[in-house]
């Protein structure tokens, strides 16, 4: 008779780097992270495959759009049961490898930043069944201010609030839950062009530009801290100066687009 396999000591005892190499995964580090393309969907190039080890996750920005812990890589990279890929990181990795050790002194996620203007919606649902059916936790719904709104103008959709890079909370906007259109609306006399999303979380290392704030939260759920996203479907000269202005005072280096 097999023993039960304690997934949370298992997270512990074997690395997401050493569930990569037990894979094969190949990746390359950057940084604090670790690239590579993606084992799973095998979509977007050489880079699109993200692993954080200090978050003990991993996050693909090409087709899957979504990531995971350990046992979630191996089970997506085996096509197998959440148990069965336990069973195989037990088996293969024993319990000799430990995790990396928190530090205590410092922090990945920035610091919550002041609201300051507008009052910040406080009927939002962050627990809402619909939006974690987007692949968005409470937590996470918590961490960005944002849930489904059961009211108001962003009503049936998920409300996320938008800042300037300072941190001050300009707007809310709704992203569609399935395939209404627009996927995003705005407040009336909000100009979405003159914001980048998520900028003021900002810091220094490599920045990565997508298409729509949902993705930015779904990698913030899988560990990736540096995401940001324009709010419109073209992009105008006036938002690139933004961009740039974006990389050179957060000592952003490279910028990756998906």
């Amino acid at each position: 008779m097999s023993h039960a396999i304690d997934f949370t000591e298992l997270k512990q005892q074997v690395s997401i780097e050493r569930a990569a190499e037990m894979l094969g995964i190949k990746l390359k580090r950057s940084g604090s992270q670790l690239r590579g393309s993606c084992p799973i969907c095998n979509d977007g190039g050489d880079r699109v495959f993200v692993i954080t080890p200090a978050r003990g996750l991993y996050y693909c920005f090409g087709k899957c759009g979504k990531g995971g812990d350990a046992i979630t890589l191996a089970s997506n990279v085996r096509k197998c049961s959440l148990r069965e890929a336990a069973e195989f990181l037990a088996g293969k990795g024993g319990v000799s490898t430990p995790p990396p050790k928190a530090d205590g002194s410092h922090n990945d996620s920035p610091q919550p930043q002041q609201e300051k203007g507008l009052r910040p919606l406080d009927y939002l649902q962050a627990s809402h069944e619909i939006v974690q059916a987007l692949g968005v936790s409470a937590e996470t719904c918590a961490h960005f201010g944002a849930g489904y709104a059961p009211k108001g103008i962003m009503r049936g959709r998920l409300a996320i609030p938008i800042h300037d890079r300072a941190g001050a909370l300009l707007a809310y906007c709704g992203r569609a839950m399935k395939d209404e259109s627009p996927s995003l609306i705005f407040p009336n006399g909000f100009d979405p062009r003159g914001a980048i999303f998520n900028a003021h979380r900002i810091v220094e290392g490599d920045l990565f530009l997508v298409r729509d704030p949902l993705q930015v939260l779904t990698a913030h759920e899988s560990g990736i801290q540096n995401v940001i996203a324009f709010l419109t479907e073209s992009v105008t000269a006036p938002q690139l100066e933004q961009l740039a202005a974006l990389l050179d005072e957060r000592k952003c280096e490279q910028l990756e687009m998906f």
